[in-house]
């Protein structure tokens, strides 16, 4: 099994626009730093519009050049378009086999993807009775559970889509850690400072989705939240900052390290 990767971070979202609201300022800050990144959209996104009339896919096709161009904003390397339908994604054979392809084929680090295990999110309407909160797509939570399975057990294992292996030569891989997005569960706060403005760059991309005089007000909420977010890391973790994006970070595997010679392997004589 191959565990060396040549990528830092795949980042799989349900539609076009979600990795860029879930970790465009993280991403944007890996790529500075050198670290090469795949971004994968799981559906076509053609359920991302207010005209019914509108073509599929005429849309379709306008949501991956958004998305193209808001991933160059963010320094994003590569972007891969499964397009599975809208609205409509479950975690079947076909769905878990693309992301396993894609996993052995960019052998990714980490992986971020949605939490699925996320539902509902809002206040306690006692405590906050002018507040709302919203029901979690269920392309999210689908697009995390398949994404979890294909790490485990099937990217790692040779036995599992053998005409990968056998056909496509993708050798299995194991992924080091996953990062999960728009959870309840944080316990990992990245300091997104100089790189939440490139976020709401990149998101300005995504013209189909949003109003264009509404941009700068789009910005502004997007550094409300990051700084609530910063916040929260500060009382959890003892952190001091300003903006940040938060993750429900496990580890799966730690790689052992070549620097150090495994006792349990006699030197030759």
């Amino acid at each position: 099994m191959l565990t060396t990767h040549d990528y830092e971070a795949m980042v799989i979202g349900a539609h076009p626009d979600d990795n860029d609201f879930g970790t465009g300022a993280t991403t944007a800050l890996w790529a500075r730093q050198g670290k090469k990144i795949v971004w994968v959209v799981m559906t076509d996104g053609t359920e991302g519009g207010e005209v019914p009339t509108q073509d599929d896919k005429e849309l379709m096709l306008l949501r991956e050049r958004e998305q193209t161009n808001a991933s160059k904003v963010l320094g994003v390397e590569k972007v891969e378009f499964l397009r599975f339908p809208d609205g409509h994604l479950t975690n079947t054979e076909e769905t878990r086999k693309a992301v396993v392809r894609l996993i052995r084929q960019y052998r990714p680090r980490v992986v971020f993807t949605h939490d699925p295990t996320q539902h509902i999110m809002a206040p306690d309407p006692d405590e906050n009775p002018t507040g709302t909160g919203y029901l979690n797509h269920p392309d999210h939570r689908a697009t995390g559970n398949i994404v979890l399975d294909a790490i485990f057990p099937f990217a790692g294992n040779p036995r599992s889509f053998r005409d990968l292996l056998l056909e496509e030569g993708l050798q299995p891989y194991r992924v080091n850690e996953v990062y999960l997005y728009g959870t309840g569960q944080a316990n990992t706060y990245i300091d997104v400072t100089e790189t939440i403005e490139i976020k709401g760059k990149g998101l300005q991309e995504h013209l189909s989705q949003f109003n264009p005089d509404d941009n700068q007000k789009m910005i502004e909420r997007l550094k409300e939240r990051a700084a609530w977010v910063a916040k929260e890391g500060n009382k959890a973790k003892g952190l001091d900052l300003q903006y940040a994006e938060a993750f429900r970070r496990i580890k799966l595997h730690v790689p052992p390290d070549p620097t150090i010679a495994d006792p349990t392997v006699e030197e030759e004589a």
